[in-house]
This record gives C-alpha cells, structure tokens and sequence, in this order.
C-alpha cells in the first residue's frame, strides 16, 4: 500500500506515484436555484451539416464503453482482500474473504480511506478534489485503495465540482476540471502523476463538473458554459480535441447538469438536465467524432419531469448501445429513480424505480462491468421521514428496467457517490457517509463473467 502526498499546485516537482496538484478552485460552490420556467425550446430542423453513422452493431473489444476501463491487470481481482484504513502507513492488511451476495462479491467498506469529500474515481484509482489549488491522487493496490486525505477542514468545507477523467484501453489518460471559468486539462500516467495544466475553454460556470471521455483516439469534454450573447441561460457545450468547441443546447435552452455517454466507436450521446422551479426536462443529442470533423444530430427533448428537490443531478451510462441518464425525481406518487434510455436512433425509454421516500440529496452512480451496466444508489431504508440510507446495487435491463439487486451498505446518509469500472469484471465505488469516505469493491459473484455482446438496431 502507498501513501499518497499532497503537494501545492506553485510548486515544479510532482513527487510520488499518487501524488498530483492541480490549480482547482478553492471555495465550496453553492449550487444556484432552479430557473424560473420557460417555454421549451422548439429543435431545429437540422442540427447537423452531415448525416450521423447507423448504430454500431459490436461494442468495443473489451465490452465495456470506450473510456471506462483499463487494459487487464491494472486493479486486483474482485475480493483479493481487505480495504484500507484511514490512518497508518499501511491501513488495515487484514485478509478475509468478501461477503457474496444475490449477484454480486462484495468486498468492503470496513474503515474509511479518508475524510468525507467529493472524489473521482477512475480505473487505477480516486482523484480527490481538496480546498485550496491541490487535488490528490490515490491508486488501488491489492488490498484496496490507498488512504486519501486526512485533514479534519476537509469535511467542513470541499469543493462541489468533479474531475473527470477521460480515458481508453491504450492507457492514454487525462483529467479535465473547472477551475474559475477555464476549463483545464492536464496528462494523467499511469503512476497517478500529473502534466502541467492548460486552459482548453473559458467560458465555464465556476464550480460545476465536466463529463469526459476518449473515443476514436479523441478526447471530449461536456461542459456547462457561462450565459453569451447567443444564449442568456447556461448552457451546454462540448469541446473536442483537435476539433474546438460545439454548441450543444440550443439558444434558448439551458442546463444545470451534463453527462456524456459512449454507445459506439465515436459515436456519443450527450445528455444534459434543465432543472426549472416547475418541471424538469431532460435533452439528448447525438454526435460523431470524425477524422475531421464532428456531426451532430438535433437536439431532442426526452423526458420532462416534475418539479426537483434540491438540485437533482443527471448521471449517464452506457447500457447496450444506448445511453442510460438516471435521475432520481419526484413523481406523482412519491419519489423514483428514473432511467431515460435512448438510443442512436433518439428513441427514448422511460423506466423508474419507486424510493419508500423522497431525499433532498439522491446520489447515483453507474458503471459497466460483469457483462452488464451496474448502478449504485442510496435510497431511504423505510418510508418514515428520516429514515436513515442504505445502499443498493442494481442492475439495467435490456428495456431500460432499473432491477434492484441487494442492499450493499447501510451508510446512514450519503452525500458523495461515484464509481467506475477497473476492468471488466470489477467496479469501484467511493461515497462519503458523514465526514467519512468509503470504498467498495463489486465483483461478478465469484465467477468472472465474459462481456455481453449489445445487439446494434
């Protein structure tokens, strides 16, 4: 086990496998409030000067979405021993055996690897967002991931805002974040080391989460960018590398979270949330990274919800070769996970899963792996109000059916949820349960599971 070191973002030197800086934003960002309502934009004729491609009938040679996982033999094998503690230069190396449950190993949580906060987590470990301009990077190692950071201020006062990571099977990495209005990239080894940071867009809204992924031998980043004299609200925009930047909403149409999902060799779905005081409308719109250029489909409303709790956020994930955006929302009869499923023909699927009660903050998160698209979730335990949270594994069907599978966890309250797959039969998860971050372990329940096949339409 490793520890990792933080160091300042002034200094030259990056020190240390798990060790990185990065110039992120210091302050703790407050979400604004949902928009007042406006008309929904009506889509264009034609968002697109060149036709997009038919839907890809294979998916990529590992199975899993391009980006999501490593090349085989980057993290151990699913339930190869304990988690690591908190504190100690080598946390806790006690083995035992994962617990095995309806579908799935579980290996962990036992202590926590470190104090609450928002962390990214990638396919050779989490990248953890600190106060001030440092971030740090911590990699899994046989006995679970190395402990993170330690300092009490951190679960007091963190930034919101993610680093996403974009990567593939070749091993490139990198690492896009928020920092002010810049959207800044920088080069991520394999050893967890960070390249010099550059500013590839300047007009981001400080404090939000990019959506990353490789694809085609490219980068792509969704990014929600500050209101311009063509558009009044925030919206979304998407810059590819070697290619500038795209508009993505329409003028007119805003968005208060964005996710970018692969359903095929450079084919994408870009998914965005429009958060509003009286309802919820969810877009899509699909593009293709071409040698030299990038099509781009009309932009299609999906799925318009009730008015949000809080600040809901929408989460994609590849399903097939379809893209799944959940969203846990308010229904007309209580509270429900929803998953918006659409493919590269932009037909749309609505499918939910009931909560026994509504939550202000309804993290989820998704991965691919096992075959299949794994999601985790907190929902409240029992319908009383204030029921304390578990955490629940489910799976996605082939009709976009949310399948809950077990109960992993019983965190009292969740405030951080992420997780990605590190190969293909083994999925991280890191949330934060009060002022403490936890890891979880999912293997494939014992027998590694070849990856499916999607069938293209």
């Amino acid at each position: 086990m490793k520890r990792a070191v933080v160091m300042p973002f002034a200094k030259s030197a990056l020190v240390g496998i798990a060790t990185a800086a990065l110039a992120l934003s210091g302050a703790a960002c407050r979400r604004p409030a949902p928009k007042k309502d406006k008309p929904l934009p009506q889509a264009p004729p034609t968002a697109s000067t060149e036709p997009l491609a038919t839907p890809s009938a294979e998916p990529d040679e590992d199975g899993a979405p391009a980006g999501s996982a490593a090349p085989a033999g980057t993290a151990a094998p699913a339930g190869s021993g304990a988690l690591a503690g908190a504190s100690g230069g080598g946390g806790n190396t006690k083995k035992r055996k994962p617990r095995t449950g309806a579908r799935f190993l579980i290996d962990g949580p036992e202590q926590p690897i470190a104090i609450g906060g928002a962390a990214t987590v990638y396919s050779k470990g989490v990248i953890w967002r600190l106060s001030g301009n440092a971030a740090q990077v911590t990699l899994f190692g046989p006995d679970g991931p190395a402990h993170g950071p330690s300092e009490p201020e951190r679960a007091r006062k963190w930034p919101r805002g993610r680093v996403a990571v974009a990567e593939d099977a070749s091993g490139v990495m990198h690492t896009y974040w928020i920092e002010g209005s810049g959207l800044v990239r920088s080069a991520l080894d394999a050893e967890g080391k960070l390249g010099a940071p550059e500013v590839v867009a300047n007009d981001a809204v400080p404090g939000t989460s990019p959506s990353a992924l490789r694809t085609g031998g490219r980068d792509a980043v969704a990014y929600l960018a500050a209101p311009n004299a063509r558009n009044a609200e925030r919206h979304g925009r998407l810059w590819v590398e070697g290619g500038g930047v795209l508009d993505l909403s329409p003028e007119g149409s805003g968005a208060t979270s964005i996710s970018l999902v692969p359903v095929g060799e450079g084919q994408v779905i870009a998914m965005w949330l429009d958060a509003r005081s009286a309802m919820t409308p969810v877009h899509a719109r699909r593009f293709e990274i071409r040698e030299k250029t990038t099509a781009l489909a009309a932009d299609d409303v999906v799925f318009v919800g009730g008015p949000p709790e809080g600040y809901p956020e929408l989460v994609g994930a590849r399903a097939g070769n379809s893209a799944a955006g959940l969203l846990p929302l308010s229904t007309d009869k209580g509270f429900a996970l929803h998953d918006i499923l659409v493919d590269w023909n932009g037909k749309a699927k609505i499918k939910t899963l009931d909560y026994p009660n509504g939550m202000d903050t309804a993290p989820v998160a998704a991965a691919p792996a096992c075959g299949e698209t794994i999601v985790v979730y907190a929902r409240p335990e029992a319908k009383e109000p204030g029921s304390p949270q578990v955490l629940e594994i489910a799976t996605l069907g082939g009709s976009g059916a949310i399948e809950a599978q077990e109960v992993a966890a019983y965190p009292g309250q969740v405030l951080e949820l992420h997780a990605a797959a590190a190969d293909a039969n083994t999925v991280w998860v890191v949330y934060t349960a009060g002022t403490k971050s936890f890891a979880m372990r999912l293997g494939c329940g014992g027998k590694v599971t070849a990856p499916a096949t999607p069938k293209g339409k």
